[in-house]
C-alpha cells in the first residue's frame, strides 16, 4: 500500500515538473529572447551614437593633434546635497582631426574663440553638483564634445574632448 502511494506521488510530481518545464519553455524563453534582442538594439544604438560623436570613422593617431586651452577653468558647481559651495577646476584639451575637411577652416579660429569655448565649458559644468561631476566625467566630456561641434557649425574636426587636472573642492 505504501509503495503504491509513493509511486502515485512520484508520478504526480513528475507530471508537475513536466508541466512547469513546458510553461517555462513556452512563456519565459520567448520573453527572454525579446529582451535579449532589445538589449542588442540598444547597445548598437549607443555604439552608433558614440561613433557618430567621435567622427564616425577610424582616425589614425597620427592624424590627431591636441589643442590645450591656455588657462585652467574654475567653475562654481551647482549646490549639492550638503548645501555648500563647491568648485571644479579643469584643464580642457581638444583633440583635433587634421584630416577633417573643416580642419583648415577652423584650426586658427580655436585660439580666437577660446573665451567662447571657456564659456561653453563653464555653462555645462555649472549644471552639475559636486556629487555627480566626478562620477559623470566621461559623459560630461561627450556632452561638451557635442556642444563644441555644434558651436563650430556641426563640424567633426573636433574629434574628442579631454579633461586633465580635474580637481573638485
Amino acid at each position: 500500500m505504501k509503495k503504491g502511494i509513493i509511486n502515485i506521488i512520484l508520478i504526480v510530481l513528475t507530471l508537475t515538473n513536466v508541466i512547469l518545464t513546458a510553461i517555462v519553455v513556452f512563456s519565459v524563453v520567448p520573453a527572454m529572447k525579446q529582451v535579449s534582442s532589445l538589449v542588442g538594439k540598444v547597445a548598437s544604438a549607443i555604439e552608433l551614437q558614440k561613433n557618430s560623436a567621435n567622427n564616425s570613422g577610424d582616425v589614425s593617431v597620427s592624424d590627431l593633434t591636441n589643442y590645450t586651452l591656455e588657462d585652467k577653468i574654475t567653475v562654481n558647481l551647482a549646490s549639492g546635497s550638503d548645501g555648500k559651495t563647491h568648485y571644479a577646476q579643469v584643464q580642457v584639451t581638444l583633440v583635433l582631426n587634421t584630416k577633417s575637411d573643416d580642419y583648415a577652416d577652423y584650426k586658427n579660429a580655436i585660439s580666437s574663440k577660446e573665451e567662447n569655448i571657456k564659456a561653453i565649458v563653464i555653462d555645462l559644468l555649472s549644471t552639475y553638483t559636486v556629487d555627480n561631476v566626478v562620477e559623470e566625467k566621461s559623459s560630461i566630456e561627450d556632452e561638451l564634445l557635442t556642444l563644441l561641434q555644434a558651436y563650430f557649425d556641426n563640424t567633426t574636426f573636433i574629434y574628442d574632448v579631454q579633461f586633465s587636472g580635474f580637481t573638485v573642492s
